[in-house]
């Protein structure tokens, strides 16, 4: 129990803007399962990819889900080789061990499903299946 509550005030379970690249440097080394979109404000499929995080982040309790606004970010952009948004960057022990960009992964349209993602991520083995629930209600 204690260590849920220590994840649940760490933000586990929720989809957060991080305004600062050291915020996110400190979460990401601290903490073993991270997603980190990396988007625009004004990028129409950043916000499409944001809706199905949002979801993800309730159903995968053990991965934080974060996003930073690339204008905010400028030297991890550069770093991680950040070209083409949305840039959705996977991290297992401090360690970038995937990355999705664009939608071309995810079927190539704005209309792909949750699911899709999530079997993406799964894949990177940055969501676990033991946190998944057995229905795909999204």
């Amino acid at each position: 129990m204690e260590r849920i509550r220590t994840m649940k005030e760490n933000a586990h379970g929720t989809y957060r803007v991080i305004d600062q690249e050291k915020e996110l440097m400190q979460i990401t080394t601290n903490t073993k399962l991270c997603v980190v979109h990396f988007f625009h404000k004004e990028f129409r499929r950043c916000q499409i990819m944001d809706s199905h995080l949002e979801k993800l982040a309730r159903k995968h309790f053990k991965t934080r889900f974060m996003k930073i606004d690339v204008e905010n970010a400028p030297f991890l952009v550069d770093k991680l080789k950040v070209k083409v948004l949305p840039t959705v960057i996977c991290f297992v022990d401090s360690v970038s061990v995937d990355r999705i960009i664009g939608f071309d992964e995810l079927g190539g349209t704005d209309s792909f499903s949750t699911s899709n993602l999530e079997k993406r991520l799964l894949k990177a083995k940055v969501i676990l299946l033991s946190d998944a629930e057995e229905d795909d209600d999204y």
